[in-house]
Parts: C-alpha cells; sequence; structure tokens
C-alpha cells in the first residue's frame, strides 16, 4: 500500500517537473513558434510519405505481389483494359481504390482482409479460387455501385464513350438523359473472367435502375 502511494507522488512529482519546463519553454514566444513549425513540418512529411506509400500500394506490381492474384492478372492481360487502342493502361488501384487520399487509406486498410485470406488459405488449386470467386466478384461490384462507379469515371468520360453497338447506344443515350453514372450497373463482367450475378447485386442493379 505505501508503494503504491509512493509511485502515485513519484508520478505526480515528474508530472510538475514537466509541466515547469514546458512552461518555462514556451514563456519564449520564439521557442513556440519553433514548436509550431516543427509540428507542421511533421505533419507535411508524414503526410508526403503516407501519399508515396498509398501510390506505390495501388501498383499492379504491388497488387500482383501476391500468389493467388496471379490468375486475376492473367485475366487482366487478356482485357481490352490491357491492350487497346487508345494504349490506356490502368493499374489495379485505379480501379478499385477510391481516388481520395482518406478512402483510400480505408481501402488499404479492409484490403488487410485480402492479406489474411492469402496467409490462411492455399491458394495454389484454381479451382479453390473458383470456389470463392462469385463471393469476390459480389463484393467488388457492390463496393463500386455503392460509389457510383467514380474509380471508372476518372478515365470513362460517359459522352465521349461512341459504343459500337446500337443497343450500346441506346443504353449511353438513355443513361445520359436520365443522368445515370453508375457503370457496373451494365458493366459487371469487364477485365476479369464471368463471375455469375448474386442476388444481393441483382438487387441492388433493380434498386439502381428504379431511382
Amino acid at each position: 500500500m505505501q508503494s503504491s502511494s509512493s509511485n502515485k507522488s513519484s508520478l505526480r512529482t515528474r508530472g510538475r517537473a514537466l509541466w515547469r519546463a514546458l512552461h518555462a519553454f514556451f514563456e519564449n514566444p520564439v521557442n513556440g513558434v519553433l514548436a509550431l513549425l516543427g509540428v507542421v513540418l511533421a505533419l507535411g512529411l508524414s503526410f508526403v510519405a503516407a501519399e508515396g506509400l498509398n501510390i506505390q500500394a495501388n501498383s499492379t506490381k504491388f497488387c500482383v505481389s501476391c500468389h493467388s492474384m496471379t490468375y486475376i492478372y492473367e485475366e487482366y492481360k487478356q482485357s481490352r483494359h490491357y491492350t487497346n487502342a487508345s494504349g490506356v493502361r490502368p493499374e489495379c488501384g485505379q480501379c478499385h481504390v477510391a481516388k481520395r487520399f482518406w478512402p483510400a487509406v480505408w481501402d488499404h486498410v479492409m484490403g488487410t482482409h485480402d492479406l489474411i485470406s492469402e496467409l490462411s488459405h492455399d491458394w495454389t488449386k484454381p479451382e479453390l479460387f473458383e470456389a470463392k470467386r462469385a463471393t469476390m466478384a459480389e463484393r467488388a461490384r457492390l463496393k463500386m455501385l455503392n460509389e457510383d462507379s467514380h474509380t471508372c469515371r476518372t478515365c470513362h468520360v460517359m459522352e465521349a464513350i461512341v459504343p459500337t453497338r446500337k443497343r450500346g447506344q441506346r443504353a449511353h443515350d438513355d443513361a445520359i438523359k436520365k443522368d445515370k453514372t453508375n457503370c457496373i450497373a451494365c458493366h459487371y463482367n469487364l477485365v476479369h473472367k464471368e463471375a455469375p450475378l448474386s442476388p444481393g447485386f441483382t438487387a441492388a442493379i433493380k434498386q439502381f435502375g428504379s431511382n
């Protein structure tokens, strides 16, 4: 009991000493300005470092560093997003990670689920990956639908798209007239291998169409 009281007394003594030292330091206005500049500089450097890490984590090289991504990457290389007339080749993160900084940070945090899955499952056999494809596709589709396909629209301008088929032309004309911008509602089987529509995503599409 005496030891506990002694520890509390020691902590109070140290706290008072720290407070007096800080008070003495900030009595000089120059020290206050320097401390403020130091905090601003530290925050600025931290933001630059975090932004650099965010850019690196959006790269296709980073994404395919997990061996189970091999299946997805091979599909991507067969798509028009990889080879096309314009020569534009988006990175994985340009489609699947938010553009704004903090939402992007959140996407990367949520991406730890994939890391856990990578470490806790054996993806060396394609059939094991295929068994999970529909679930993963639903998660990606619903995310893009809820975000109004904003990552798609950072590259694609609706008014500049000229579909080659009459059906596509009519659909795009109707979308422009009704101000429908959620690309994934129609283009849900682009880039990667086709996955069946889940009941949840089907219902979400119908809700989108009725708005």
